[in-house]
């Protein structure tokens, strides 16, 4: 059977690896020079300490310092020939607004939009305490991480990229005006003009 010609391609197993999928939108984007780039396991994060009931994290990233995000001056996108493919989204509450204590949360439940560039590339994304039925939840009490199914999604160089969160009181789904932070977790691409992914 022919392969779809939109599709990477597929690996001895018959998936697509993450560096696969990296080098294929690279390709489709017109970025050759990702392949030469060193690979790596990456994360970053962002948190917004003052509660509310709309949170929109990693935008105006550059502007906050470390502990509250973990993003430089180039704030909400990546530099020149860095990527990051999302393979899980958590979210956490902070605890106080210094950003270095996190609360157990049991209550909340969060909503959100994935933005990446000016496209919504996932909406109405429900992350619930008990899991849900797209994605993988890990099953704890309090765990609000999801693992996307597949190959995950890719945030190319220089592409600005946000998340707009909202927080739900689990039984009921009355909005909930609290502090917020998540974390984008995958295989990154660094710049190094020695090493290939």
């Amino acid at each position: 059977m022919a392969q779809a010609s939109n599709l990477p391609a597929r690996n001895v197993k018959g998936n697509v690896s993450p560096q696969e999928k990296i080098l294929y939108v690279a390709n489709k984007l017109g970025i050759s020079s990702l392949k030469y780039m060193q690979g790596t396991t990456r994360c970053v994060y962002d948190q917004s300490v003052t509660a509310a009931a709309n949170h929109t994290l990693f935008e105006g990233s550059a502007g906050r310092d470390f502990p509250l995000t973990n993003l430089g001056a180039n704030g909400n996108q990546f530099q020149v020939d860095e990527a990051l493919l999302i393979e899980q989204i958590g979210f956490f509450v902070p605890d106080a607004a210094d950003g270095q204590n996190f609360a157990r949360d049991t209550t909340n439940s969060f909503i959100f939009d994935l933005i990446i560039g000016n496209k919504t590339v996932m909406k109405d994304v429900a992350v619930e305490t008990s899991g849900q039925q797209a994605f993988y939840n890990d099953g704890g009490a309090a765990s609000k991480v999801i693992t996307l199914e597949g190959v995950g999604i890719l945030i190319p160089p220089q592409v600005e990229f946000k998340l707009n969160v909202r927080p739900c009181v689990t039984k009921g789904r009355a909005a909930s005006s609290i502090r917020v932070g998540a974390y984008l977790y995958g295989t990154g691409v660094l710049l190094n003009f020695n090493t290939s992914i």
